[in-house]
């Protein structure tokens, strides 16, 4: 039986070479989720969800001491994701102009040439995904921690530090935003 994530932590803080494969357990148990989530975030740049994986994952390590146990390590760590987001893009802010990703105009022309079939239901995931990665920043950050990564309210809340009132609201109008695209677009669910 595998031991739990406290134990991992707390062999973590232990000698050398406990830490070491106390970590590479943590590490191969959470990181799918981590870079599913940062790719969400990161409007699917590959290249800026793996760096922001990476350093996602060494300030974890550096913070493994002030994890509180007894409480869910996978939120812990989608906040740790965010905030290293949220550095990206203030860095990117001040260095670049942002870059809008394919317009959904666009996308709806080429949908209205294809016949109902799996092409098209193809099409119209493509049309949602790119309505979700137009989601600003905070709801498409709970639609990705409840959606994808199928979180509750009360541990998007937590990562978000915000109140569960306010974690639905946010995913509430991102529903409400990808309805109303999707009505725009003659998307049928």
């Amino acid at each position: 039986m595998e031991p739990d994530d406290d134990e991992l932590v707390s062999r973590c803080l232990e000698t050398k070479e406990a830490a070491s494969t106390a970590f590479n357990l943590l590490y191969a148990r959470h990181s799918d989720a981590v870079l599913g989530f940062l790719l969400c975030l990161h409007r699917r740049d590959e290249h800026a969800a793996r760096d922001a994986h990476q350093e996602t994952f060494f300030r974890f390590y550096r913070a493994l001491g002030s994890f509180q146990r007894g409480r869910p390590l996978r939120p812990w760590l989608f906040r740790i994701a965010r905030n290293v987001s949220l550095d990206h893009w203030k860095k990117k802010s001040t260095h670049e102009s942002p870059q809008a990703p394919e317009t959904l105009g666009a996308l709806a022309g080429a949908s209205a040439a294809c016949p109902v079939d799996e092409a098209a239901r193809e099409e119209t995931r493509g049309l949602l995904r790119a309505a979700v990665e137009r989601l600003p920043q905070e709801e498409l950050t709970v639609f990705a921690l409840k959606h994808d990564q199928g979180l509750t309210y009360a541990e998007v809340a937590d990562v978000l530090a915000c109140s569960v009132r306010t974690a639905k609201y946010r995913m509430k109008s991102a529903l409400g935003r990808i309805g109303r695209e999707a009505e725009r677009l003659g998307v049928n669910a």
